[in-house]
């Protein structure tokens, strides 16, 4: 985008402002994953990353080891479209898993999908290694991939992502 993406506007409201609210209903703690103290403008905690310049995963990382729940729901600021009905479903899906993450005919979705602390080990030895890729990653944690195809039939931009200007 060439600048700040979560804030820019949707609908009258920053991405970050956005994603909070799309959130809060759902979450009983949100962490923002920030390396941007101004982030914080919007009363939620700014976890900066533990392991810099890694991507995604990092953010994931760094916000399990801070938060105060076993099960986390992770969400990128630039997925704008998603349901609460959505995260509802992915929390009920919740068994002995490390993490719960959403597919459809387009692929896998792990930017917006439920993480459990068991996967810290897992997270912080691809860190290390360099290895920062989160398809990577779900190929070595136990995980539960939920068939979301008819979420995307019923909510067709629910995994649309803002990646450039135009998408705004």
């Amino acid at each position: 985008m060439g600048t700040d993406k979560a804030l820019l506007q949707i609908n009258g409201k920053t991405l970050l402002e956005n994603a909070i609210g799309i959130c809060k209903p759902a979450c009983k703690e949100i962490l923002i994953s920030s390396n941007y103290p101004e982030h914080g403008k919007f009363g939620t905690k700014i976890i900066p990353d533990e392991f810099k310049n890694c991507g995604p995963l990092s953010g994931i990382y760094s916000c399990l080891k801070k938060s105060n729940t076993e099960w986390n729901f992770v969400i990128s600021v630039d997925a704008a479209f998603v349901e609460l009905l959505f995260i509802q479903y992915l929390i009920n899906e919740i068994d002995d898993f490390d993490a719960i993450v959403p597919f459809h005919d387009k692929g896998k979705e792990p930017l917006i999908s439920m993480y459990h602390k068991n996967g810290l080990a897992e997270m912080k030895k691809h860190l290390e290694s360099g290895d920062f890729k989160m398809h990577n990653l779900l190929s070595t944690l136990n995980v539960k991939f939920v068939d979301s195809q008819n979420w995307v039939e019923r909510f067709p931009e629910i995994f649309r992502n803002l990646n450039r200007p135009g998408d705004l």
